[in-house]
């Protein structure tokens, strides 16, 4: 047993050194937020104060970044678990195997590939002489292309394809674990097919749909390549502007203090968010 102990021990040494550097990394950064941006050569000088957060909390352009970054994650997360909900049915209850095959392949294919290769060929797609404008164009559905790009409806439908093998993946358990035999004993009293998805599916399905929910909206949340690549700088999220900050600026308190918010603002939507799933569980339940 004593022996046992001190190979846990060991074990947990190694993780507890790395959990140490992250913290003390991440204190250093907030630290900084208190102090003002120093001569080329250090990170910050000078005594405390809290004016880096009073410019980001009180500035027009702060506030819409923070608003946009958190309202339109959230439009594309609940967007997001919309398709999923169909794709993660198909995969698990379609009477030919192949299809669900199909999709889980197409999802896979799309999950192992890398961030930059998704961003690129969106930017590809979208474009005004992209294959989907000159497709509508040819079957005479628009009379001129429609603008995508540098907007958010391409970045928007990026960050949706970047989310979909999470949720799918994520709904597929869901779906499984639902009890069929409840189900069908409402077909078998007469309930449509339609009533029985929303009056009976859809509420066993509510605490997954909602886990699927905050876990896309927080990686959502901290998207940078598709709003750098396909917003073209005119559409901004809150780690764009905290890379210009670092990285262009090179002033980091004013970085730390936009990160510093941002993780703080980004808890409490997640935590409100379920919040609000506890209610609409216990009042459908």
């Amino acid at each position: 047993m004593e022996a046992t102990n001190d190979r846990t021990k060991y074990l947990i040494a190694p993780a507890l050194i790395i959990g140490l550097f992250i913290v003390a990394a991440y204190s250093y950064f907030g630290l900084s937020s208190f102090f003002v941006k120093g001569p080329p050569g250090s990170q910050f000088v000078g005594a405390f104060t809290l004016d880096n957060y009073w410019r980001v909390l009180f500035t027009g352009t702060n506030q819409s970044v923070l608003v946009s970054t958190l309202g339109a994650s959230f439009v594309i997360s609940v967007i997001t678990v919309a398709i999923s909900i169909p794709m993660a049915m198909a995969i698990v209850r379609s009477k030919r195997p192949w299809i669900g095959t199909l999709i889980m392949l197409a999802i896979a294919v799309t999950f192992l590939s890398g961030g930059v290769t998704r961003a690129y060929s969106w930017l590809i797609l979208l474009g005004n002489k992209g294959l989907i404008n000159l497709s509508l164009v040819g079957l005479g559905v628009i009379d001129r292309p429609i603008r995508f790009l540098y907007n958010w409806s391409g970045v928007g439908i990026a960050i949706t394809h970047y989310l979909l093998p999470f949720a799918v993946f994520t709904l597929i358990g869901v779906v499984q674990n639902l009890n069929v035999s409840v189900e069908e004993a409402a077909r078998s009293l007469g309930a449509s097919r339609t009533t029985t998805f929303w009056r009976i599916t859809m509420p066993m399905m509510l605490p997954g749909l909602m886990v699927t929910l905050v876990l896309v909206y927080s990686i959502a949340l901290a998207s940078f390549l598709f709003p750098l690549v396909l917003g073209g700088g005119k559409v901004r999220m809150i780690a764009n502007q905290i890379y210009d900050r670092m990285f262009t600026e090179y002033d980091v308190p004013y970085a730390a203090a936009t990160a510093v918010v941002f993780l703080v603002s980004a808890f409490a939507s997640i935590w409100l968010i379920n919040f609000i799933a506890k209610k609409i569980k216990k009042a459908v339940s």
